[in-house]
């Protein structure tokens, strides 16, 4: 019988190594990216030697600053995150045509088939960790996690040593079992606390838990916990990205305001993040939802829905704008967010009415421009100067759209 062989790789600390790849005097430096510099802000990824110093991710820049003086803080650039995992991801589909993207700097890999058994497995490991130290970038690093299953792969990479592989097999995993609960995927603080309520401790106790029971307490999702850790694959690579339940952007305003002309600003540009990413995934949504928040409690939230295909920046900025031009801002707004939902692959049938189809094709040419030129190359004019507004952020799991 053919050994089944998944491999999972997770980047080491990615956003700040590949700010230390583009900058050779940030290497062996504590260093933290930033969505914001202000002490306000919040670090998303630390360097390994910012994390020594007790810098972790979440760790606000003022109390960043406080634990390491010396921490170099980086504005965060997500188009040179997403370009560097296209390289690493064209580099991963070289060995298997079955490569699942996790996030920006996770993927799995069945390798079933394409080698004979995990020693083989581990020697494309190591080719691949110089493949990207070599073509990518000498100073990133990743660890590798190797099993038959992707939920004991994923758990192999998470406890791997950092730049290191690490197999689980059949004659080692309850060994790798006895460990907290919150090391295994899936599992938080507060399933953990169920789980002890169970008397189930660790990993290697609820590998030995009667099913059943179990699922009684927990429901499905205590039976799949189980078999997880029973090396039964109830999660397969996924080579088709599903269908998101929504798309959208959020905001928080550094200048807390009730300033209609300001906010309908953000909101454009919140709306035009969200369209573009509905067009690049080919997509159609029903609804458009609107949420204010003020600084004091409380705010605005709102669902629209069309009758008609929500398509164009212009589709889901026009019942918000209509929204606001009626409706009174009582106290300063400290978060705007704006999503569309219900979605749909897009149509090929056409509208019968010739102006939609013109915004239609005007949205897809503005898109293909910037997609050449640069983001907001080419925009509407209420963006004019809103360069500091809702600035591209990268979101983790599946929310990345990379080639390779």
């Amino acid at each position: 019988m053919t050994q089944r062989v998944i491999m999972h790789l997770d980047m080491n600390s990615y956003f700040a190594s590949v700010e230390q790849q583009a900058n050779p005097f940030l290497r062996g430096k504590p260093v933290g990216v930033c969505a914001y510099l202000s002490p306000n802000g919040t670090i998303i990824a630390s360097s390994i030697e910012a994390k020594a110093k007790g810098i972790k991710t979440g760790t606000k820049v003022g109390e960043a600053l406080l634990l390491e003086p010396k921490v170099v803080l980086v504005e965060n650039e997500p188009a040179k995150y997403r370009c560097v995992t296209e390289k690493i991801f064209k580099i991963l589909s070289e060995y298997t045509d079955r490569m699942e993207p996790y996030s920006i700097d996770e993927a799995f890999m069945d390798l079933t088939g394409f080698v004979k058994n995990f020693t083989e497995a581990e020697k494309i490991a190591e080719i691949i960790k110089q493949r990207i130290k070599a073509e990518v970038g000498e100073w990133l690093k990743c660890s590798v996690g190797i099993s038959w299953t992707k939920f004991l792969a994923k758990f192999a990479g998470d406890i791997a040593p950092k730049n290191g592989v690490l197999v689980i097999d059949k004659s080692n995993l309850d060994n790798f079992l006895k460990r907290d609960l919150t090391e295994a995927w899936g599992v938080g603080k507060a399933m953990s606390l169920r789980l002890g309520r169970l008397g189930i401790r660790n990993l290697l106790e609820l590998k030995k838990y009667n099913p059943t029971i179990l699922q009684r307490h927990l429901g499905i999702y205590g039976y799949q916990l189980w078999a997880h850790v029973n090396g039964e694959e109830i999660s397969e690579i996924n080579l088709e990205t599903p269908l998101p339940k929504s798309i959208g952007h959020s905001y928080c305003i550094p200048q807390k305001t009730t300033d209609k002309v300001y906010l309908l600003k953000i909101l454009y540009k919140l709306c035009e993040k969200t369209g573009r990413r509905l067009r690049a995934q080919e997509l159609e949504a029903q609804n458009v939802w609107f949420s204010c928040a003020y600084v004091c409690g409380g705010g605005l939230s709102k669902t629209f829905r069309s009758l008609d295909k929500i398509f164009t920046t212009a589709e889901i900025f026009a019942p918000l704008e209509n929204y606001l031009s009626v409706t009174e801002i009582t106290n300063p707004v400290s978060k705007l967010a704006v999503s569309v939902g219900n979605l749909l692959p897009l149509s090929g049938q056409q509208s019968l009415f010739c102006e939609r189809i013109k915004n239609k094709n005007l949205s897809l040419a503005m898109d293909k421009l910037n997609d050449r030129f640069g983001e907001y190359t080419v925009t509407n004019g209420l963006m004019f100067k809103s360069e500091d507004i809702a600035r591209d952020r990268v979101g983790f799991r599946k929310t990345l759209t990379v080639k390779f």
